[in-house]
């Protein structure tokens, strides 16, 4: 009787957790919608911390590139790193708000190999052979356009229809604004992530963000239930672009003390516009489409 009611609830729990879709609103945006007042001053706020960190001179570049030691850590993170191994030591290039990129790993199984993306279409080049157009390695290609979104978070969620003022929130004895990003509709929906950026009252500068995994290629059950966070951490200015050195990621909630996250990227000599950006465009047959986000996963 005993294992039958243990089987019933995990059950139950697991029908909830199915039917569950992970919801970023704060109880501001849930109780008053997203109404003009908090709406301008969502956007205020933003467009605030965008100037302060330098997006404005994003326009005078066309790529940027650096390596970084990339670490995931525990069964969630073997799961879902998107590298063959938890620790590796890569190269990336990127296009500035596009999806066309480049990696090259400088250890591991694949080592001296590049992956790339051009416009969604992946390829490899392998050491001593030519670029080769091949089968979609769905996790590379998340892995790849996930962290130039990070990097490039508040130049692109800046356009996104619906932005809002979200509440304030105190954490490691820090206070923050919180703004509230989405598309089509505030109420969590499978088409389009949920945002909710962590702004510190006396720096401006965006610290945590928090956001959903509607768009993913693990699809364990539940995983609509389940959502990420981010730290940005050991801003530099380079060519006057605040770029975070240090970024740490979180299953659910941020921890406090950072011990409890998955995924650590150290960013190590970042540069703009010291590569020829046609190098991230071998197949001249193939149409550009910007930053297009398609249906990847």
């Amino acid at each position: 009787m005993k294992t039958h009611s243990h089987l019933t609830i995990l059950a139950i729990c697991s029908f909830l957790l199915l039917g569950c879709m992970a919801d970023m609103r704060t109880r501001i945006i849930k109780k008053e919608g997203i109404n003009s007042s908090n709406e301008t001053k969502g956007k205020r706020l933003l467009k605030t911390t965008w100037d302060k960190h330098g997006f404005s001179k994003l326009e005078n570049h066309d790529t940027y590139s650096f390596t970084a030691d990339d670490t995931w850590k525990g069964l969630m993170g073997k799961m879902g790193k998107p590298w063959p191994e938890a620790k590796s030591k890569l190269k990336f290039k990127y296009a500035i708000n596009t999806f066309d990129s480049q990696v090259e790993f400088l250890n591991g199984k694949m080592q001296n190999t590049t992956a790339g993306l051009q416009s969604w279409q992946y390829y490899e080049k392998k050491e001593y052979k030519d670029i080769e157009f091949v089968e979609d390695n769905k996790r590379i290609i998340f892995g790849l356009s996930a962290y130039q979104y990070f990097f490039e978070m508040l130049d692109r969620l800046k356009n996104a229809p619906i932005i809002s003022y979200a509440g304030e929130k105190e954490f490691n004895d820090i206070s923050y604004d919180l703004i509230f990003v989405t598309w089509k509709d505030p109420k969590p929906h499978m088409e389009h992530d949920q945002y909710l950026l962590w702004i510190n009252k006396n720096t401006q500068l965006l610290e945590y963000a928090v956001y959903s995994l509607r768009d993913n290629y693990l699809k364990i059950p539940g995983y609509k239930a389940f959502y990420g966070s981010i730290k940005f951490d050991d801003y530099k200015n380079i060519d006057g672009v605040l770029i975070p050195h240090k970024q740490t990621v979180f299953l659910n909630e941020p921890s406090k003390k950072d011990k409890r996250h998955l995924h650590q990227l150290i960013v190590k000599d970042f540069v703009f516009d010291d590569f020829d950006i046609n190098e991230l465009y071998p197949n001249s047959n193939l149409e550009k489409i910007g930053d297009n986000k398609l249906n990847r996963f």
